[in-house]
């Protein structure tokens, strides 16, 4: 069967849906999570890539734990609980948690992993990293203590100079930070974070082919010593992009049959998407600012970019910012806000900055 054929399939319905089990947020913690609605039992319903939400209960009868105990899912947390920002993250507990991992509420989970020892809450002090400069400068400026120096600094100077009541009354709030026993943990069972950013993941349906992801991963590991996950990972990947490459040939041979149209305008989607890459390759080695610009004002003026993604899109503004060609960065995000609504929130923080970043440069 060909692609296009299993797109004229109807999908098979997910019939077990999964129960949105321990939904229980506290009213405290709901500003940390997306409304309720959002977090639907089955995602892409009605399309091929229809899918049941596991939970986390149902993925522990599947998944294997580590040595201590843990699952993936736990892992991840604390991985995340590593780098200072949970409980209560700034910008709240991404829909990863449930539509990836099942779990709906985080602060129970976490609870749970304090309960065993693999977590506690470190002091106010330890939570400072976690601040943008302006706060820990708003900090010091309380406390008539100078605001000078990197990040760094103002981290060092607030953990001398001011004492753990005073930050805890400056409403700076205290972050889980591992134990020994969660170090342990996290380093043995590496491959969950690695995994969790892994580009070539994929979803748990094999129907699109081979299935790699932290679940097919965790299986292939299984019990005892996981020292060779990165062994066993780079097989995987190796695999993994070996198929994409024989299944994109196949897909762009069946499209020029049907629809040339189409086919001719994802190879120039190709060429260009090389042709950027390369140009990137080479200023990472020479460092040429000037050419690389040149390159992407070449780009611009012979009709733009012909795929989407806004790393790209704003990487000729970002030169320009570091040319400090401020007005020509404005123009172009000026440009980009109106022709690219994708991106319009993108470019008024675009605008924010390089009006910022102009003013500082003309004082």
């Amino acid at each position: 069967m060909g692609l296009f054929d299993f797109f004229k399939k109807k999908s098979n319905p997910v019939v077990n849906k999964a129960k949105n089990t321990n939904t229980a947020v506290s009213e405290g913690e709901k500003e940390y999570y997306q409304p309720a609605p959002y977090y639907t039992d089955v995602v892409a319903e009605g399309t091929p890539f229809e899918r049941t939400v596991i939970t986390f209960e149902d993925r522990k009868k599947t998944a294997i734990p580590s040595n201590g105990g843990l699952y993936p899912a736990e892992i991840l947390l604390l991985e995340y609980c590593s780098k200072g920002s949970y409980p209560k993250p700034k910008n709240g507990y991404p829909g990863f948690w449930w539509f990836t991992y099942g779990i709906r509420n985080v602060d129970t989970a976490l609870q749970s992993l304090e309960n065993r020892g693999y977590i506690v809450f470190g002091s106010a002090a330890d939570s400072l990293n976690s601040l943008t400069v302006q706060q820990l400068k708003d900090i010091l400026v309380t406390k008539g203590q100078p605001t000078t120096g990197k990040k760094a600094d103002l981290v060092m100077r607030i953990a001398e100079t001011i004492s753990e009541s005073d930050l805890l009354a400056a409403g700076i709030q205290p972050k889980y930070v591992l134990t020994e026993i969660g170090h342990q943990e996290l380093e043995e069972n590496a491959y969950v974070p690695y995994m969790h950013n892994a580009p070539n993941k994929t979803t748990e349906d094999d129907r699109f082919g081979m299935v790699f992801n932290v679940w097919s991963i965790n299986k292939l590991l299984g019990t005892g010593d996981k020292s060779n996950w990165r062994a066993v990972v780079d097989e995987q990947e190796r695999k993994i992009k070996t198929e994409i490459v024989s299944n994109n040939d196949s897909f762009m041979a069946e499209l020029k049959k049907i629809n040339p149209d189409s086919y001719r305008k994802l190879k120039d989607q190709d060429h260009q998407i090389e042709a950027v890459q390369k140009a990137r390759e080479k200023y990472n080695e020479d460092k040429d600012l000037n050419s690389y610009i040149a390159f992407w004002e070449m780009v611009w003026a012979t009709g733009g970019l012909k795929f989407d993604g806004a790393k790209w899109h704003f990487e000729l503004p970002d030169l320009y910012i570091k040319a400090k060609r401020y007005d020509d960065a404005l123009a172009f995000v000026v440009k980009i806000k109106k022709t690219k609504p994708l991106y319009s929130d993108k470019a008024d923080v675009y605008i924010q900055k390089i009006e910022e970043r102009k003013a500082k440069s003309q004082r």
